[in-house]
């Protein structure tokens, strides 16, 4: 079988800000098929870095520029006319659009649906484009893939018709989410924070993530405990965040805020298991991943309530309202000074135990395609 994959979203695929799912979950299913060929289809360079195995085919079609005529261009004339070189049994769209002039059979990947909301990571005019034609490419997908449950209900809301070819995913997460002893943890935080113990954060510098109500919530913390205590945002700095790291030059306690911009999978992983709490302020994602990944390294998790935090979370998680900035920082400092409120969440069995790795995601969206 020849499989074209819209690829495109792979280039900003990072473990901080996507938590890289796409990427692993198409590399493993390419792995597991040794006999089928994949085509990939990227819109500009590949990242450095990224391996691919064997029966893949990298395709590069730029795209012309940045306005909505040219993404429509690439999306509906570039990538068919491409495409048609292979004679493709099968188009899998990973950023949740398909070709809708292209007779080949498609499925989607469905990651997120904050655009819904006006809440997605996506430039303002790609989530325009994603509202209006969403409808349509959910309508063409024969197969359709979540990877949670709370992602799976929102889609079910806006398109109910879709329930019987939509499969959710388990979810996983990479191996390198660990404890680390006490010299590990000391030796990384006098690698980012200077040696003090640090809230982390992890997503990109973007108004979904809330992070200017964070930095309000951190400083009123600061004010009220007077300690060393210091915020990591670990991600990548968007466009539409420039006003925050505008902000951040002039915030008050900006000393005690380090910012990792785009770290590995490795670095990210040693921050999470380093960390004294996690702090997740996000509120309209679909998948809680930063929580799953802090759980694995038994690290506490404040977070903004939201269904997808709780799906992660149960009462393993300290959940602040997201009405209220003296909420979230009366949560951190309670964290902050209270140890046995710390170890009885750490105590606490999460809901959902995640797989060691995307493997076992990637096995049942093939078996889904193939159905």
């Amino acid at each position: 079988m020849q499989i074209a994959v819209n690829a495109a979203c792979l280039r900003q695929d990072m473990p901080a800000d996507t938590g890289r799912v796409a990427t692993e979950i198409i590399l493993a299913m390419c792995r597991q098929q040794p006999a089928h060929r994949f085509t990939f289809f990227f819109d500009g360079e590949i990242p450095a870095g990224l391996t691919f195995p064997a029966n893949v085919t990298n395709v590069i079609l730029p795209l012309k520029g940045n306005k909505a005529w040219h993404l429509y261009w690439w999306l509906e004339w570039q990538l068919p006319r491409a495409m048609k070189v292979f004679r493709p049994d099968l188009v899998l769209g990973l950023d949740g659009t398909l070709p809708l002039r292209s007779k080949i059979p498609a499925s989607l990947l469905i990651r997120d649906l904050s655009f819904l909301r006006d809440a997605g990571l996506q430039p303002s005019l790609q989530q325009r484009n994603l509202k209006k034609n969403t409808a349509r490419y959910l309508a063409k997908a024969q197969r359709i893939a979540v990877l949670s449950e709370t992602g799976k209900a929102e889609l079910l809301r806006y398109a109910p018709a879709v329930k019987d070819k939509t499969i959710r995913l388990d979810t996983g997460v990479s191996p390198l989410y660990q404890p680390l002893e006490w010299e590990q943890r000391e030796a990384v935080k006098k690698e980012f924070s200077s040696g003090a113990e640090y809230f982390l954060v992890t997503g990109s510098m973007h108004p979904r993530n809330n992070i200017i109500p964070l930095l309000k919530a951190f400083s009123a913390l600061k004010r009220r405990q007077r300690s060393n205590i210091k915020l990591v945002l670990a991600g990548s700095l968007t466009p539409a965040g420039a006003d925050i790291a505008t902000a951040l030059q002039s915030y008050k306690f900006r000393q005690d805020v380090v910012c990792v911009e785009r770290p590995d999978e490795a670095a990210l992983a040693r921050l999470t298991a380093a960390a004294y709490a996690l702090v997740y302020p996000s509120r309209f994602e679909g998948l809680a991943l930063p929580i799953y990944a802090a759980q694995r390294c038994l690290v506490p998790v404040i977070a903004l309530d939201s269904v997808a935090a709780r799906e992660a979370g149960g009462d393993t998680v300290l959940y602040a309202d997201p009405a209220s900035l003296d909420d979230l920082s009366e949560k951190m400092s309670l964290l902050y000074k209270d140890e046995q409120l710390r170890s009885r969440l750490l105590a606490k069995v999460p809901p959902i135990k995640p797989f060691s790795s995307w493997e076992h995601a990637a096995a049942q969206l093939w078996k889904h395609l193939t159905a």
